[in-house]
Formats: C-alpha cells, structure tokens, sequence
C-alpha cells in the first residue's frame, strides 16, 4: 500500500543534480523489462513464506493469491520477533516478472508451536483491522496504518470524470501498467482511497511527465533511493477544474524533481519533465504511482475517476488484462501485455495571425472587427487579441475559443486615445503553453474622437479610485485604507497600468513606482485625471498606500531645563505628532554646530556643553511637507555638587519618634532641599516623602517599635544636580519595642482611668511618659491618658504647665471640677514638641482632676516624656469672693476667666561635624 507521511513539505538543501530527461531509455531501443521475484535466503523468511502459502492455500477472498504468484518483498520483525509485518509482491504467474507497485501486507505473529510457528492474518480476514491497530507504532504509524484498512473505496456517485490527461512519461515510450484498481480489490495496498489510481513501471528509474498542467503545491525529494518508509513526490494543483484537483505523483527518485520546480506555485505544463520514477516508501520496486484527488491541504486525498486522452480502452482508463478479467464491471477491456504508449509530447508553441484589418489601415470609426486564426501541433485552447497605446500591452475583447475567428471591439468604450496603436493575438494550447512574441502584430491608427465620458467609477470617503486611462476613465477600481503592496495581484492588474486617480475625503495616497513600497512615491491629497506630468508618471505605479489625511506637521514642542550648566550632561528633547520624523542643529560658540539626521527619535544627548549662548533648531517632516522651530538658550557656568553628611544616632532609641540632624560640608549656597531614603537591614531602600528645604537642618522621624532603621541622605542644587547616596546607611537605630511605665500607673486601671488618677501636690511638679503595663488594653503598652488628681483650696490663684521633656511627647491638659465630668478650662500645645499652661482660681475646697491626653498618637516608649505643674500663683482672701451660682458666669468671664498661654518649647541641638 502507497503510505504518505501528511508533514509539511520543505525544500530540501543539499540535493544532488538535476538529472538529465535523456539519461533513460528512449523509442527505437531494446524495451526495458520489469524484474525478477526476490530469491528468499532468509530462513526466516522462507518459514514465513511457506506459513502464508499454506495459509492462502484454497481460500478464495485472497483473490491476490487467486490472481498472482505472490511472494515476500521484504519483512519487517518486532525487537522480541514475535511480530512480523510481511511486505508481498505480486509476479505475473504467466511471465514471472514482478508486477512493480505498492506491496501487499499480511500480519504474522510468532506461535511457538514448530509444527505450525506462525500465525497468519490476511486482509481479508475479519480481526485484521483490530490486529492492524494493535501493531506499535514505531513499526506503522497511526497515518500509515489508515491505509491498509479494509474498508472499500466506491465507486463516485455524482460520475463525474476529468478529462485531459496525458499518460505521464515521454511521448512514444511504452511503459507497463501494473496495477489500478488492484490497489483496492487484489493487493489492497491503499482500499480505501486508491480506487482510481495507477502504478505503472518498466523495470527502469524512468523520466515522469507531467499528465495535465498544473502549479507545484508540495513536493519531496530528498529521501535516499530504495528507502523503504518514505517516498519522495510532487504534487500539482489544477485550478482550472471545478472543484480544483490535485495530481499525486509518487515514488520518485531522490534529486531528480529539477529546481526551478521545487518552488511552491511554480507553473508545470502538461508533457514538461518533472523527475524519475523510484521505488521510494513502500514499493515492491521501481514505479510510478500516480492519482488525482480533490482534497485541498493535503498531499493525499480520495482518487477521482480520471481518463487519458490517448488510451482506447474502457473509456480511456487504463485496466491491466487480469484487472478487466476479474472485475468487468470497472472496465473490461485491456491492452495486451498491458503496455501503454504515451502521446505526452506537446513541445512546440502555439501559434496566431491577424488577417483583418491590414496593417497601418487607418480606423476611422468607434468599432473594428479583428479577423484571423490559431494553430498548434496539438491543440488550440484559447486566444485573447491584445492592444498596446505605446505604454503596454493589455487585452481588449472577449476570450476567442475557435478559429478562424472574426471579433468586435469598441475603441470608445476600450477608452483608446486617438493615433498609433497595436494589436496582436496571444494563444494557449490545451497543455497550457502560450505563444511567444506578439502573434499577428498588426500597426493601426485611430482617427475618431469619442464623446467624453463620466467616471467610470467614484471613490466614497475614505476611498480611492484608481483608472487605467486619463479623464478617469477605462478600468476602475475602489480602494479602501491599506496597504496594496503590488498592483499586479488586482483583477484587473493595475501594475504599471494607472493613468488617473481620484482620491476621496479623509485620506491621503501614495504611489511608488515599484512594489513593495519601493523607489520614490508621490503623495496625492486630491486627484489627477492625467499622470503623465506628474512625477510618478503614467502607467508606471506598482504598488500603493492609501493612508488617513495627512496634514503638514506642527512646528515640534522643545523641552529644555530651567538651567543649564557646563556640568549638566544635556538632552534635548521635544515632542511632535506620531509618525513624523525629526532633525536638529545645535549652533553654539567659537564655532560650535552639531547635527542629528533625520530619525524617528524625540531626544538628543549632546552632553557637557561650554559657557555661552546657543541656537538649537528642530525640524519636522511628515508625508504632507515640513515644519521647523528655533529656539535660544545660554550655558551657565556651573556650581559646586553639594555635599552633606548625617550626625549619627543612639543605637537605640526609647521612643517611637526621634530627630535626624545633619550638616553641609559643601555647596550649601547652591541647594534647593534635601532628600532621604530608609531602609531595614537587609531590605531595599526606599525615598521618604519629607523633603527639607535649603536651610532646614533637622526633621522628626516617626518609626515603628521593634525595628531596627537605616538612613542615608543627599543634597540637591537648584539645578537638580544631586549628589550620589553613599552605599552603606550613614546612620541608624534601634526603636525599642517594649517599656517602662512610669510611677504613677498603679494597678489596673491605673491613672488610664479617673478612679486611678494619681494625687499630685500644688508646688510639686510630677514627670509621667506614654507608656502603659503590657497588661492593659492590647498588651501594645500604648498609654492614651492620664488622669491626675490634686486638692483646690479656695481663692488660690492656680498656674497649671505642660511641658515635654523629650521629643514629640507634649500632652493636652485638660481641667475637671470636682465631680470629674464639668469641663473648666484646657492648656492645648500647638504642636508635639511645644508646652502650654492654664491660670485659673479655685472657687471652693475640694478635689478636683486634670486629664492629660497625647497630641500625637504615634508617640510611645520610655522616654516619651512630659512633666506636669501646679504652681500656686496668689491667694484672695475669701471675703471678697462672690461664688453664687448665678454669679459663677459672670466670674468666671472676669476674675475667674480662664488665662492660656501657649509656649512653644525651641530646642537647640548639638552638631557635631562627621569627618569626610
């Protein structure tokens, strides 16, 4: 069976020669012969052998056996031996000669028994599908194996039959058919596609014609001659069939597909050479096997019923006589010692004449009937008369299928300009050669001028029309935006056949005088009813791009910085619409100018540059024309790189807020602000937000308890030239994530609440931090208030301060009468670090509370600090008190009004300078 590997073909690299068509046997010399049966030596193979025959013995369903001597072509073994797959040929029982096609296949597996040590498995018999699937398949692969199944190709219900083929070797020479629907009924090398197929042989490797024209769709030739698993093959596709068809062309000889054919879509004309027969794949020798099938993307497919001109019998299909013997109903006749002569051997062209008008006759009218005839050594198929204006040659009329012929054409309606003109006759033959040269070249010339005419055509918006002659006029065609990289492949053909253009709203065209975008274009933004004055030129575009407007660009934004220094390695750069293209020229002192070419780019890195003023022009292009834009700038001489350093910390640090200090070692006149990065040991550093102006030298950072962190800092001029962050941190600390409460906490609920509050002497200051037991709250010793008691005597005059001893540590105090709700009065610090004090006076004995309260909540840990007073002012003496409760307001807004000063609390820190 034909076995075909369904990969995609690739062009081998390497291959040998082509071969020469004359390295065979020709007409005139002693006929080949096909071979002799193999002679088995093998013992094993003889024991198989004689298994099989025994087992074919008085079976009539292994018609193969019935109708040919068969014998082992080769044998295939499974590594333990246990499988064998026997390849058999088929021998003329009449000539002994080996009937060369693909080889049969029985199925043998090894029983152990010596009396009977194989059992045998025909195609025939009803477990061969389920043993043929069972075999591995490193032996037979899955695609192979689908086509020794033994389902039968039918016979084609919708009988249709292509016609006008040719047998497929060299016209006169007789080679033999060995087999054709045998693939299917005898040896069932392929049963379930092969029923139109053909093998034909001679006992030689010899020269493959092509039997229809065609185009290469895939081919393979680089398997070894004799390779016993993969074939070699071209196949061509015929689109002049309905539906299109491929023709298989297998078996052939390694190298010998010539070269110009091993090109996807090259032209192959029926009778041209095409390679040599082989026994590639699985063959029982060397042979052709050739079929058409209308399976598109797929070297294999289905064989349709195919019939050859030159063959007399059964309709032209040819049929070996034991083939017409044992099945009549496929074709009863035969040709006997089923040789076939080939009448493949149309080589010359096709030729033509033009008989009316004569030439240089004069035409005077719109029409011209054109007369004249075809011939060719085999047969005409077609013949198309074509005209040339002295630009090209283009066809004009009908398609011409007889001869003689006599045709009208309208030279109005052909749009052909007035003056010399030529015509002439382009004829195909049946194999799809055409003539050569101008065929009947006939010079006339027009007198007659036609009425004018609208446009053939109008493009919409967003359209263009192209026209293949001026006013508009002949061929149109509508084009949408896109690319039209080669007018060629347009039905008709605009290549070099564009005479005027219309282009519609919203779009702009260019044309280029090669395809693929090639040579110089020519931008359109409206239309042109004659190309011939314009640069492109008539009749001369190849391909084409029809893009949205495109308008002239704007003038390019250019970016700059605010200064520029000598030390400032510069880039200019500027901004302008997508698509366009860009130059500069930098023109500067003592003869300064550099240039930057046109280029895609939007920035220039032109570096340090000296003191002085400078000119720096942009320009921009696009399709539609170019802009420009000049700008000046001046180089300043450049200032000292700042450099600063941090004062170091306390390793660690008993608060959640500590203050970061540092000093300038240079440039401190130049700096705009300072920057800051922390990281945690082992992590990545990270910027802080706060960035302190020119003359700040310290700033309050907040941390988190239990973590270690690392600073680093840099300075930064105003020209935004900073200097680099060294490697390791300049400084860091330890914020301490447990601590000691202070005295005044008690048990729980200690002073956090007003039944705890701690009693405090008039005259004795008391110092408490925000720091509460582990065992109050969440356990995160965070201390939100403090509650503090003390003993009012009435009439004295009251100074109570709050002032933080450490950073970020001030309080709010709040004042309560007596029953520890009434609100008095409040001493609020305008901010973490400041103090405030309240003046008030007792109107009568008794106790009462102070709440103190964080300003910032963040604030936690042993030092965070703050120290509390009540500080006896005076004393009024009780007489003159008037304490009424009506009077209380009134007091209250008057002697007793509650005072507030606020005092910010300035610290000064000590700076110590780091050496460099």
């Amino acid at each position: 069976m034909l076995l075909v590997s369904f990969l995609l073909i690739s062009t081998l690299i390497g291959c040998s020669e082509n071969p020469d068509e004359g390295s065979v046997s020709k007409v005139g010399t002693v006929a080949p012969k096909l071979p002799q049966p193999k002679t088995l030596t093998d013992p094993r193979e003889i024991e198989l052998n004689t298994a099989i025959q025994k087992a074919a013995a008085g079976r009539e369903d292994v018609l193969a056996f019935i109708i040919f001597r068969v014998t082992i072509d080769h044998v295939e073994f499974s590594k333990d031996k246990s499988l064998a797959l026997v390849w058999l040929s088929m021998v003329d029982k009449e000539t002994g000669l080996v009937q060369n096609s693909e080889p049969g296949l029985v199925i043998a597996h090894a029983t152990g028994d010596a009396t009977q040590p194989w059992r045998i498995t025909f195609q025939a018999d009803q477990t061969f599908a389920t043993e043929l699937m069972a075999v591995p398949d490193t032996m037979l692969s899955q695609e192979n194996k689908g086509f020794y199944m033994p389902a039968q190709q039918q016979q084609s219900k919708d009988v249709v039959v292509y016609s006008g083929y040719k047998l497929p070797w060299t016209k006169g020479q007789a080679v033999t058919l060995t087999g054709s629907n045998g693939h299917v009924f005898t040896y069932k090398s392929c049963p379930s596609s092969c029923l139109y197929a053909f093998d034909f042989a001679n006992g030689t490797m010899f020269d493959i014609k092509a039997a229809r024209h065609g185009y290469v769709k895939y081919f393979q030739d680089g398997y070894p001659n004799g390779n016993e698993t993969n074939a070699n093959y071209i196949v061509l596709e015929d689109p002049s069939t309905t539906p299109t068809t491929y023709q298989v062309y297998y078996h052939l000889a390694q190298g010998t597909i010539p070269g110009n054919l091993r090109v996807v879509g090259a032209e192959v004309m029926q009778g041209q050479f095409i390679g040599k027969a082989d026994d590639t794949g699985y063959s029982s020798g060397n042979h052709l096997h050739f079929q058409v099938h209308t399976t598109p993307n797929s070297v294999w497919g289905n064989s349709v019923d195919i019939v050859f001109d030159e063959v007399a019998v059964n309709g032209g299909r040819p049929r070996t006589c034991k083939e017409a013997s044992a099945f009549p109903d496929y074709g009863s006749e035969c040709v006997s010692g089923n040789q076939y002569i080939s009448q493949n051997g149309d080589v010359a062209p096709p030729i033509g004449a033009i008989t009316s008008p004569l030439p240089y006759a004069t035409i005077t009218s719109p029409t011209l009937n054109v007369s004249g005839w075809m011939h060719d050594d085999t047969a005409v198929a077609t013949g198309q008369l074509m005209i040339n204006t002295g630009k090209a040659w283009t066809p004009i009329g009908s398609v011409i299928s007889s001869t003689p012929f006599t045709q009208e054409i309208n030279l109005c309606d052909a749009n052909i300009p007035d003056g010399k003109f030529f015509l002439s006759i382009d004829v195909t033959d049946k194999a799809g050669k055409v003539s050569i040269d101008n065929q009947g070249l006939t010079e006339l010339t027009k007198s007659y001028t036609c009425p004018p005419q609208p446009p053939v055509c109008t493009p919409g918006v967003s359209q263009v029309a192209l026209y293949t002659e001026a006013q508009y006029q002949g061929t149109c065609q509508v084009f949408d935006i896109g690319d039209y990289t080669n007018l060629e492949s347009l039905t008709p053909s605009f290549l070099d056949n564009t005479r005027s253009i219309q282009v519609g709203g919203g779009v702009s065209t260019l044309l280029y005088p090669d395809i693929d975008f090639g040579g110089t274009y020519e931008l359109f933004q409206d239309g042109d009813s004659n190309l011939a004055d314009n640069g492109i030129g008539a009749y001369n575009a190849a391909s084409m791009k029809v893009i949205a407007r495109v308008n002239p660009p704007e003038p390019p934004v250019l970016t700059l910085p605010d200064l520029i220094t000598s030390s400032l390695n510069l880039t200019l750069a500027w901004t302008v619409a997508p698509g366009e293209q860009t130059q500069s020229t930098l023109t500067g002192p003592g003869g300064y100018a550099v240039n930057l070419p046109w280029q895609e780019g939007t920035s220039w890195q032109v570096g340090l540059l000296a003191v002085g003023d400078y000119t720096w022009t942009v320009e921009a292009r696009n399709l539609a024309g170019t802009t420009s834009i000049t700008q000046e700038f001046t180089v300043s001489k450049a200032s000292v790189l700042p450099l600063s350093h941090m004062n170091p910390l306390a390793q660690v640090t008993n608060s959640s807020v500590v203050l970061l200090t540092w000093e300038v070692d240079q440039g401190a006149e130049g700096i705009n602000h300072f920057e800051f990065q922390t990281s945690n040991p082992g992590g990545d550093w990270s910027d802080l937000p706060d960035k302190p102006a020119r003359d700040v030298r310290q700033l309050t950072y907040w941390g988190t308890l239990g973590q270690t962190v690392q600073f680093r800092m840099r300075a930064v001029d105003e020209v935004g030239n900073a200097e680099e962050y060294i490697s390791v941190p300049e400084t860091s600390t330890l914020f301490v994530g447990s601590c000691i409460v202070d005295a005044f906490e008690g048990a729980d609920p200690g002073d956090d609440d007003i039944s705890g509050s701690s009693l405090m002497t008039v005259g004795t200051p008391a110092t408490h931090n925000w720091c509460a037991p582990i065992t109050r709250g969440d356990g995160s010793q965070t201390d939100i208030v403090d509650w503090i008691s003390f003993a009012g005597v009435t009439g004295d005059q009251l100074r109570f301060t709050t002032v933080p001893t450490n950073l970020g540590s001030a309080s709010m105090l709040t004042l309560y009468d007596k029953d520890g709700a009434t609100f008095i009065g409040e001493a609020r610090p305008e901010d973490s670090d400041a103090s405030a004090s309240l003046d008030w006076t007792v109107p009568a004995d008794g106790t009462y509370f102070i709440k103190m309260e964080r300003i910032d909540g963040r604030i936690r840990g042993t030092d965070s600090a703050y120290k509390v007073g009540i500080e006896l002012k005076s004393k009024i003496q009780p007489g003159t008190l008037v304490c009424g409760a009506a009077t209380l307001p009134a007091l209250l807004a008057g002697a007793y009004a509650v005072n507030k000063q606020v005092k910010k609390t300035k610290k000064k820190y000590h700076r110590e300078a780091m050496g460099n």
